[in-house]
């Protein structure tokens, strides 16, 4: 993904949060924000950047827990 597109992605998101809540956000929250969905754009990138095979599979197996036998 290019960085354009990166921020073209992170812009939409602003505004989608920005249209929705904005009317009871103030500008310092918007802010925070605007920065943690860079954080969280940042982190998207990372993990689009691994390549997985069908072969790749979890490191551990989930088990839900039932309680106590």
């Amino acid at each position: 993904m290019s960085k354009e597109s990166n921020d073209k992605e992170l812009e939409n998101l602003y505004n989608i949060v920005k249209d929705t809540f904005g009317d009871r956000l103030t500008t310092k929250e918007l802010e925070e924000v605007k920065k943690d969905l860079q954080t969280i754009a940042e982190a998207t990138k990372a993990l689009r950047a691994v390549k997985l095979g069908n072969e790749d599979a979890p490191l551990f197996v989930f088990k839900p827990y039932k309680g106590r036998k």
